[in-house]
């Protein structure tokens, strides 16, 4: 006769399996919305907000390193650095958008500037359909902490650009991405 105190125990498992496999499952339907060039979905996994900043900050930062030195010896280097904020916006719309996300996934680097392809246009990015590579093909995946899931993803010339995963509840959200800035 089956017994309801028996009921909690493989609830209980179902529920920690879930919790533990939830960062991967969301990793995939990202990579799936990103796939179908599914906006929508994807705007449900990823929050833009944070992921541009996290985008603008990495980049700010690399300007000012290479500008560092050139802001004590030349005048001139100070004027750049106040048209580095518009540079910087510049390169963070093109990697914080769907097809950006998309060809990072890929192991690829948007390029500002360059129209990226539509679906409609064949979107291969003008590589044979044999070369493009899925999103998050070949990708590592894991846990970094018990709040953050991180997906690395390595691109031909050996880069490696980290998607932040962070739990929001019981549910993730991308909330980085870290670019091979070297």
């Amino acid at each position: 006769m089956f017994r309801l105190r028996y009921l909690p125990a493989p609830l209980l498992l179902l529920a920690l399996g879930y919790l533990v496999a939830a960062p991967w499952l969301v990793a995939y339907r990202i990579a799936d919305a990103v796939d179908r060039r599914d906006s929508r979905a994807l705007a449900g996994y990823v929050e833009f907000d944070s992921v541009r900043q996290s985008l603008k900050d990495q980049l700010n930062a690399r300007m000012q390193r290479e500008l560092g030195g050139e802001l004590r010896d030349n005048p001139l280097a100070t004027l750049g650095a106040a048209f580095a904020n518009v540079v910087v916006d510049g390169l963070v719309d093109t990697y914080a958008t769907p097809t950006g996300i998309e060809r990072l996934m890929r192991g690829e680097t948007p390029v500002p500037g360059i129209p990226e392809p539509t679906p409609s246009a064949g979107g291969d990015g003008g590589q044979p359909a044999g070369e493009r590579r899925r999103p998050f093909d070949e990708a590592r995946m894991g846990y970094r902490s018990f709040d953050t899931f991180v997906v690395t993803v390595t691109d031909r010339d050996g880069r490696q650009a980290e998607f932040i995963l962070s739990r929001r509840g019981v549910d993730w959200k991308l909330t980085a991405i870290l670019l091979p800035l070297g």
